[in-house]
């Protein structure tokens, strides 16, 4: 029969489950709830952990007909990160409803190479679904990378948001 401290362990463990972090480790139980054991301490349950994955990578809004994107983090560097943040820019897409989407970079002051690559499979799915992409308020430490990957020629990069807003509403050339 179960004691009272190994139900509470298993109470414990269940929520960790659900929400993917795993089982308790073996030095936890009932009557050590903390994770100490003789040599160390460990805490069982780190809340840090959860919010850095449940944050929102990325801020949505509809502004004039255009979906204005912002981004939450100033260094976009950390390959789970990364992949939050493509995820969240690939279900934005749709939202465009008015074929208008326009990235705010400003606070992006770094990204990794594999951002980029995000950023590459962005255009193309706006591209597939009809949405009109553009950048703006791009820091120059960013812009360099687009420089030397010649993804500047791309991607159609305006200098402030509001420029870039009246930006979707000019014709080309001839039309």
């Amino acid at each position: 029969m179960p004691t009272p401290a190994s139900g509470v362990a298993r109470l414990i463990a269940f929520p960790r489950r659900l929400l993917g972090l795993g089982e308790l480790p073996a030095a936890v139980s009932g009557d050590n709830l903390l994770g100490e054991t003789a040599n160390r301490r460990a805490p069982a349950f780190r809340p840090s952990i959860l919010r850095k994955h449940c944050m929102s990578a990325i801020t949505t809004q509809v502004v004039n007909d255009i979906l204005l994107v912002g981004f939450t983090d100033s260094k976009i560097l950390d390959s789970q990160r990364i992949e939050q943040v493509g995820r969240e820019l690939q279900e934005s897409v749709p939202q465009a409803v008015h074929k208008k989407m326009l990235l705010n970079f400003r606070g992006v002051s770094f990204m990794s190479s594999a951002m980029i690559t995000k950023l590459v499979m962005l255009n193309k799915s706006c591209k597939a679904q009809g949405v009109s992409l553009k950048f703006c308020e791009v820091s120059p430490n960013v812009m360099e990378v687009f420089k030397i990957t010649k993804l500047n020629k791309l991607f159609d990069i305006q200098e402030g948001e509001e420029k870039a807003m009246a930006s979707f509403d000019k014709k080309g050339w001839f039309g």
